[in-house]
Parts: structure tokens; C-alpha cells; sequence
């Protein structure tokens, strides 16, 4: 073969691996850009499956709410749950892409139909038979055995779409691999013709000379694309990595100690905050920072950042254009991008350094499309949390619920047999507390309640925990605190809650509380036994003259107070 033959042989192969090479880019975008959208529908679709959960509880809620109560207010909940859930329900089926997943759709909405229809039926039975009636059908469970399988059904969903994810996550990486081997084996191959042509070119005059340039030319721009393309693909696996751990997150700031150890990598040579507004939405706090920011302030205004004020990403490079407020350093290259998620915006994402004005178009998408997926991961984890404070608050007093407290309750048990400390456990109950509703409303009572309640929160450890029973009886747990010092902060407590009072309508209300205190092991080794033990105590102090604390009897005392139990609870 001619050794212009070779040439023109060795020039087509280089051409065509370098075509070829330029072609992975488009290819894996758009097998990137399929997968992102499968899963962006899995998360829309998890979503709509959490809120309409959501709204399925609060309905309920809202019905036991109205059964205790007979307030109408009560039921604002399921009213807005009722008019929400058919919008949430179409919104779903727009997600839907199989007749496996339409089934599993139509078997949810069968159920929710049903679990409506009970909750209808209980707040009619309440409103016409008054509680009694709707407190008999509530006790056959029908309503929750289907809320148990709505439950069910809805776990169901979440799992397979979690799958899904999970499935969507591998098939990211096997494309990222895909990509990266072939990259290597393009630039393989093009050292290998390289290397052929120069010592072929050894061979021939000078007048090669010009042929051989060319190809180093060529093999140079087949490594920078190379390059490139195994900088997108490493940038593609560590955004994958980064979601994944922001799905295992469990709280906001666990979420934003995330965010701050994975952006140094994902944005290299940049610097930047991550912001996310206040409780009261009011002010924008710094909840993680990457690189040189220390000159960033704390907190922003919503009006200080012009991509909050726009809801659109705001580039402010080499003085041109409009400067943000809270950019300490108005020379300083910097891009906002608003974190929005269903129309919602949540917080603010700020990048600055000089790699800004450098860098070409594509990055500022790429750090759009960060922004993006970061917006829709803390929307996720702030659900996840309201969803678990919905299951253990009390929504009137703000204390753990009766659920909460068996579990803390075992919990502290079991570390304290085997640590060998005491536990002690306070069981309050308010004096008179339905002559304070009738004389002063339900209204009148809530006050006193919610008063008694924030009493507690503030006036016990942080290791200590507050839970309400049901009704006026509220429970305190203290761990390692023996049966004397219970003894004395259930004093202190009951002094605290007497001298406080409420203004409602124009007049102080006051009450006041009786307390049974139980300690472990004295009274008992498991939770039924010690909380038992402190009831008993409770209705000695109440058989005593109420606004007072009593212990539990020991272990084998005649149980006096058992009996006079029942006698008490007609004067409690």
C-alpha cells in the first residue's frame, strides 16, 4: 500500500472517530434529558401521591376535630381537602403512562371515594345524632380500616415510583459509563493513528511535514472534546449522586449540610449561599455556603435580590447590568437563581466568582439546571418533615401526641433498664376543666389549654418531653430524674399553671391542675404499669382536693385509688 494510501486511510479513521466522538455529546444529552423527564414525572407523580395523603388526613382530622367538638371551624380542613383532592387526582392521571399504573390510580380513588363518603357520613351522624351516635360508628373502625388500606395503597405507590428512581439513577450511570469508555476508546484510537503517522512520517521529505502538522492538529481537538465530554459525564454522575442523598435526607439543615459538600465539586472554581426563607417568610436565612463566601450576609430581603423579584435566574457580570442589595461586594460577579417548585418560590441560590464572566453560556444553563433539581429535592424534604410533625403534634397545643408518647415512653424504658437510672412520669389533669368550658365556650377552654401547654414547653428540660393524652390530661416524661426531684418539679409546675391566666372575651381565665407522679422501677417496669401507677396518683390528688401532687402508692398498697377511680372521674 502507498504510503499516500496510508495517509488518506489513516486521515478517514481519524475523522470518523472524531465524528464520532463529537455525536456521544448529543447522544447522551438526549438520553440524559429522556431519563430526567421519567424521572421528574416520578417525582410528580410521588408528590401528588404524598399531598393527596396529605389531604386524606387532614379530612380526618378535621371529622375527629368536629365529633369531639361540634365546632363547624373544625372542618375547614376537610371542606379544602374535599374541593382539592379531584384537582390533585387529575393532576395524577396526567402522570400516567401504563394501564398497570391507571389501575393502581383507579383503585386509590375507589378507596378515597369510600373514605370520603365514611367521613360525610360520621360528620352527618354528628351534626344529627350528636356525639354519641358519631362516636358509635366511629368505634366500628370502618373509617379506619379504610384509611389503613388507603395507606396501604398509597405505601404501595410510593414504593414503585421510589423503584422507579432507583432504576432511572442506574440507568444515568450506565449511560455515564457507556460514555466514558467510549470517549477513552476514541482517544485510544486516535493516539494509536497518531502515533502511526508520525512514524510513517519519519520516512518520507520534508514536504510531509505539512500533512503531519495537520494531524496533530486534529488529535489535539479530539482530546479537548474528549476532555469535555469526561468533565459532562463526571458533572452528570455527581448531580445523580447529589439527588440520591438529598432523597435520604431527613431535615432541612441535614439537607443543606449536603447541598454545601457536593456544589464545591459540581461547581468548580466558583463560590456562593444557599438561602431558603424563614418560618414566617419574611426574611431569606443562609443555610449553607461553599468557597470564599464570608463577606455574605446572614440573612437577604426578598426585594434585595432582583431574581427573587423577576422569579427568573439575574447575571450581573463585569458591572453590567443591575447589582442585588445584599451583595456585599458590588464588583463581584455574581448569578441568583430563585429555587421554585410548583410555582413556589422557596429560596435563592447565589454564585459569584470570576470563573462567571469566563465561562460560556452552557455552564450558566448547567448551574440553572443545579438549581432546578436542588429547588425540587428541598420541596420534597420540607413535605417529608411537615408530614412527620403532622403525625406526632398535637395541631391545638403544639405538644407530642398520645402516638408520639408510647414511643418515647418504651424508648426511655429501655434505657433506663439498661443504664440503671430512674424515669418518672408526670400525669396531669386540668380541675374542673368542664365547668371552664360551659361558663367560658370550647373557645374559653382551648385558651386555658393551649395556655397550660406552652406553661410546659417552657418550663421543662430539653431532654424532658411534653405530650397531651386526650382532652384537659396531659403526660410530662422525665428521664433521669428520680421519684423526690419528680415529686418537686411537679410542684413547681402546678404553682406555675395556677398563677397562670388567659384573657379571652375581656376576662382572665385561670385554672388549675392535679398531678400523679410514677417514677421507674418503683412503680413499674413496663409503660402500661407506669402510667397506670401515676393515674392512680392523679385521682388520689384529685380525691385530696385537686390542685395538688401526689405520688403513686408503692408496689402492693391496698389500691384505694383504683376503686375511687370511677367515683372521681363524675367530679374530675
Amino acid at each position: 500500500m502507498k504510503f499516500e494510501t496510508k495517509i488518506k486511510v489513516a486521515a478517514g479513521a481519524i475523522i470518523l472517530v472524531m465524528s464520532t466522538v463529537a455525536a456521544l455529546p448529543v447522544i447522551v444529552n438526549r438520553q440524559v434529558h429522556v431519563v430526567v423527564a421519567e424521572l421528574q414525572s416520578a417525582s410528580d407523580a410521588e408528590r401528588l401521591n404524598l399531598t393527596l395523603l396529605e389531604m386524606l388526613l387532614n379530612a380526618e382530622t378535621a371529622q375527629r376535630g368536629f365529633v369531639v367538638t361540634g365546632n363547624q371551624r373544625f372542618l375547614e380542613p376537610y371542606y379544602a381537602a374535599v374541593n382539592a383532592i379531584p384537582a390533585t387526582q387529575a393532576a395524577l392521571r396526567k402522570e400516567l403512562t401504563s394501564p398497570a399504573e391507571i389501575a393502581r390510580v383507579e383503585a386509590i380513588e375507589h378507596a378515597t371515594a369510600a373514605k370520603l363518603r365514611i367521613v360525610e357520613e360520621t360528620i352527618g351522624l354528628r351534626r344529627e345524632g350528636g356525639l354519641d351516635a358519631a362516636a358509635a360508628f366511629m368505634a366500628t373502625g370502618t373509617g379506619k380500616a379504610q384509611m389503613d388500606l388507603l395507606r396501604k395503597l398509597i405505601g404501595d405507590e410510593l414504593a414503585i415510583y421510589a423503584k422507579r428512581r432507583n432504576d432511572l439513577g442506574g440507568q444515568l450511570l450506565a449511560t455515564s459509563t457507556t460514555a466514558a469508555n467510549a470517549s477513552l476508546f476514541a482517544t485510544i484510537t486516535n493516539i494509536l493513528f497518531l502515533a502511526a503517522m508520525l512514524v510513517a512520517g519519519q520516512r518520507v521529505l520534508r514536504q510531509r511535514n505539512a500533512a503531519e502538522l495537520k494531524a496533530k492538529q486534529a488529535a489535539g481537538q479530539a482530546e479537548v472534546t474528549a476532555e469535555r465530554l469526561a468533565s459532562q459525564n463526571d458533572l452528570l454522575f455527581r448531580s445523580a449522586e447529589l439527588m440520591h442523598s438529598l432523597e435520604l435526607a431527613e431535615t432541612v439543615d441535614e439537607s443543606a449540610g449536603i447541598i454545601a459538600s457536593y456544589l464545591p465539586r459540581l461547581l468548580p472554581k466558583l463560590s456562593g449561599s444557599l438561602y431558603l426563607y424563614n418560618n414566617s417568610r419574611d426574611l431569606l436565612e443562609r443555610k449553607a455556603g461553599w468557597g470564599d463566601f464570608a463577606g455574605e450576609p446572614e440573612t437577604i430581603e426578598a426585594l434585595d435580590c432582583w431574581a427573587l423579584r423577576r422569579g427568573s435566574p439575574h447575571l450581573y457580570v463585569d458591572g453590567d447590568g443591575l447589582a442585588c442589595r445584599h451583595a456585599a461586594d458590588s464588583k463581584l460577579d455574581r448569578l441568583c437563581l430563585p429555587l421554585v417548585t410548583q410555582g413556589d418560590v422557596i429560596g435563592c441560590l447565589t454564585v459569584t466568582g470570576g470563573e462567571l464572566a469566563k465561562g460560556e453560556p452552557i455552564q450558566h444553563v448547567w448551574i440553572g439546571q443545579v438549581a432546578e433539581q436542588l429547588g425540587l429535592a428541598l420541596s420534597n424534604v420540607k413535605l417529608r418533615v411537615s408530614l412527620r410533625q403532622q403525625s406526632i403534634i398535637d395541631p391545638l397545643t403544639q405538644l407530642y401526641n398520645r402516638r408520639y408518647l408510647d414511643e418515647i415512653l418504651k424508648r426511655e424504658l429501655a434505657r433506663s433498664s439498661r443504664s440503671g437510672v430512674p424515669l418518672s412520669v408526670l400525669v396531669l389533669d386540668l380541675d374542673h376543666f368542664k365547668r371552664i368550658n360551659d361558663t367560658y365556650g370550647h373557645e374559653g377552654g382551648d385558651a386555658i389549654l393551649r395556655k397550660v401547654a406552652l406553661t410546659l414547653r417552657e418550663n421543662i428540660r430539653s431532654a424532658d418531653v411534653a405530650c397531651r393524652m386526650g382532652g384537659e390530661e396531659m403526660v410530662v416524661l422525665l428521664p433521669e430524674c428520680g421519684i423526690e426531684d419528680a415529686i418537686k418539679r411537679a410542684d413547681a409546675l402546678r404553682q406555675l399553671i395556677a398563677a397562670g391566666e388567659v384573657l379571652h372575651d375581656g376576662q382572665r381565665i385561670g385554672a388549675t391542675a392535679s398531678i400523679g407522679v410514677a417514677s421507674y422501677p418503683a412503680h413499674g417496669h413496663n409503660v402500661q404499669t407506669l402510667v397506670h401507677a401515676a393515674d392512680l396518683a392523679l385521682y388520689e390528688a384529685k380525691h385530696g382536693g385537686r390542685n395538688c401532687v401526689r405520688a403513686a402508692p408503692p408496689v402492693g398498697a391496698p389500691a384505694n385509688a383504683e376503686r375511687e377511680m370511677a367515683d372521681n372521674r363524675q367530679g374530675k
